[in-house]
């Protein structure tokens, strides 16, 4: 069993993305069966990256982590839409606006992540969570979408999802809570996806 796990560089002037702190931290741990990535923050080069990761590896689930400023818990984002427009700047200055990810894809895919059990097991550990409809249409988005759609159309067995993670503002023990969450996401996922 493979679990890919990633995360994407800081972006807008941000000095710290908690996705790439969560996911730089389970890299140094070694875990077996897990592969993790650190994405850059650019719309061109993150979806070169997530195809070469996924054909690469070909993971049984995908477990992609972002980073939402305004959110206070852990946001499960339940649709991956086919979508673009931000009127924010990728990390190479790219702006796009109203413009579909691939054209002849559907318009969304749902997460094939266990959500549900994902929630309990984050709650369980006093983390707030909100299930979310719109993963937004910006840089995270679009590897949502990019990945799901790789998933639907080549890798039918292949588990694939976003969450968006809260800022870390200041040292304490969060991100010692969010990496505790991750590392039971990845030890169910692998005990469901065997299932």
């Amino acid at each position: 069993m493979t679990t890919l796990v990633t995360g994407f560089e800081p972006f807008g002037g941000l000095k710290v993305n908690s996705s790439e702190l969560v996911v730089t931290a389970l890299a140094a741990g070694n875990e077996p069966g897990v592969i993790t990535a650190v994405l850059p923050t650019s719309y061109r080069r993150a979806e070169a990256r997530i195809g070469e990761l996924l054909h690469a590896h070909q993971p049984h689930t995908v477990l992609l982590l972002g980073l939402s400023e305004s959110a206070s818990g852990i946001c499960l984002e339940q649709v991956a839409l086919n979508l673009d427009d931000s009127d924010a700047p990728d990390n190479d200055g790219e702006v796009r606006l109203r413009r579909r990810i691939i054209e002849e894809a559907p318009v969304g895919y749902w997460s094939s992540l266990q959500l549900e059990p994902m929630a309990d097991a984050a709650r369980d550990l006093r983390e707030g969570v909100d299930f979310s409809h719109d993963a937004g249409a910006y840089v995270c988005n679009h590897v949502y979408f990019t990945a799901t759609h790789l998933v639907a159309t080549e890798l039918p067995r292949t588990r694939c999802g976003l969450v968006h993670l809260p800022a870390l503002r200041g040292p304490g023990s969060r991100l010692t809570s969010l990496l505790k969450i991750v590392r039971i996401w990845i030890a169910a996922s692998a005990v469901d996806v065997g299932a």
